[in-house]
């Protein structure tokens, strides 16, 4: 999904393996906010959408590249974002951008809901420096203790409230992750939703993340007749390995442009 936090791993540093997020790489302190775009700017937390505060980092333009902010070991996040934090976060990375939709927050959650589709979703890979794929394979899950395949959500159920599951084969790691999805809050201008990684995510015998420990909140907000304000959350609570910071940004930016209906493995990459 395009809010989903897919599996982040090491490279070079377990030798021959290759992950997706990659590691021996230095790590910058902890309040240092880093943007994709040209301008660097600096922040304590991101600032999730609300009706009092301007979200941060700021929305990109319509038909622009979206804004994107990370943070390193971030102790806290506002209240209105939707993650609790225990402790220091490993990794957080925000993305916000704008796009055009003519339908209704129905038709935006049918694409949300349709789990299906991120079956063979691109992005850009820093270790190949190539496009890959992303995601092998992907279906909505009757339960979390099951791997019973079930047809794509529906928009109701999308927005419903109940917590729904699904199931994806990230090509970086071994077999399938489980996946929870719950809309948080919901109206016909407004949209945020809440998932989490259910199960371990693993390679090979190493735990790479274990359940909870990758957690992503998605708001989507309209702004005018066909505008639509689009901010990414994605937070790592805990890794055995560090992160690089344009792996994620990537595979964000991946659930984006299908969201979107951009091409996700049009040139240039978002973190090249």
């Amino acid at each position: 999904m395009l809010f989903r936090v897919e599996t982040l791993m090491q490279t070079r540093c377990l030798g021959s393996i290759a992950m997706s997020v990659r590691f021996c790489v230095l790590l910058v302190p902890a309040a240092l906010c880093w943007l994709v775009s040209p301008a660097l700017q600096a922040a304590s937390t991101p600032v999730c959408p609300s009706s009092v505060d301007a979200p941060y980092p700021s929305l990109g333009e319509l038909g622009n590249s979206p804004s994107v902010a990370s943070w390193v070991d971030l102790s806290v996040l506002p209240k209105n974002c939707h993650v609790e934090l225990q402790a220091p976060a490993a990794l957080t990375i925000a993305l916000a951008g704008r796009f055009t939709e003519t339908g209704s927050i129905d038709d935006i959650a049918i694409r949300l809901g349709a789990i299906s589709t991120t079956k063979g979703l691109p992005y850009w890979s820093v270790t190949d420096e190539d496009w890959r794929e992303l995601v092998t394979d992907a279906f909505a899950v009757v339960s979390p203790d099951t791997n019973s395949a079930r047809s794509d959500f529906t928009a109701q159920e999308m927005l419903s409230g109940q917590t729904l599951y699904f199931s994806q084969n990230d090509s970086r790691s071994w077999g399938s992750n489980v996946y929870s999805i719950k809309a948080i809050d919901s109206s016909p201008d407004k949209l945020v939703l809440q998932s989490n990684n259910i199960s371990s995510i693993r390679l090979g015998p190493v735990t790479l993340f274990k359940p909870d420990e990758v957690r992503s909140v998605l708001f989507i907000n309209r702004i005018d007749d066909t505008t639509w304000s689009y901010f990414s959350l994605a937070v790592i609570t805990h890794s055995s390995l560090a992160a690089r910071k344009k792996s994620l940004v990537n595979r964000q930016a991946a659930f984006y442009r299908l969201l979107i209906g951009q091409a996700p493995d049009q040139n240039p990459p978002l973190a090249p």
